[in-house]
């Protein structure tokens, strides 16, 4: 008997549909880490064997992208050019993240987006420190750095709870529209 003959046309479609997301899903991943390509990363091939034998590392279940996309913002975000998958990495292995995520949030800020991220993050640091009252640090470079770091620290965070709530959802989605493949076949 034949899979097809026994499901019936809206099954069929609800497959069609999570097929295409998938599709979609791997395009987008494509250009980031996998354990099958971790070697063509210039940093991470020194890692690569170490990446390996963490399962967890590659693994999209909910916490593992939560904290993925949190940690992984939050070091986006922060002035930290040139350390960032280092750091990134270190996190993902230390506090059993997803390295995909971790290492595609890393992407946000690059050479070409980093000139209008980290003003902006300058002012939103200004605009919070001067919410809380905190006067004006002694040295200029101590009063970027600080207030750098506290608009990273808030925006990363905020992104962060942004995408979570997204993934929860399409994750909850996707569970819902699992086809019970031992149903189907006692019919």
């Amino acid at each position: 008997m034949n899979l097809l003959e026994t499901e019936p046309a809206y099954s069929r479609e609800v497959r069609a549909r999570r097929h295409v997301r998938i599709r979609r899903a791997k395009q987008f991943l494509r250009p980031l880490p996998r354990k099958a390509t971790l070697h063509r990363w210039p940093i991470l091939k020194r890692f690569a064997e170490t990446a390996r034998k963490r399962p967890h590392l590659w693994s999209f279940r909910k916490r593992e992208v939560s904290i993925a996309l949190y940690i992984g913002f939050v070091i986006t975000f922060l002035p930290l050019v040139g350390i960032q998958f280092i750091l990134a990495f270190a996190a993902a292995l230390t506090l059993r993240a997803n390295l995909p995520v971790i290492m595609g949030t890393q992407l946000v800020t690059n050479l070409a987006t980093m000139w209008a991220i980290y003003p902006a993050l300058n002012m939103l640091g200004n605009r919070i420190l001067g919410f809380l009252g905190i006067g004006d640090i002694e040295s200029r470079f101590g009063q970027v750095a600080v207030s750098t770091t506290i608009g990273g620290l808030v925006a990363g965070i905020a992104l962060a709870f942004i995408f979570d709530v997204i993934y929860r959802i399409a994750f909850s989605q996707a569970k819902k529209s699992q086809i019970n493949l031992k149903r189907i076949l006692k019919k």
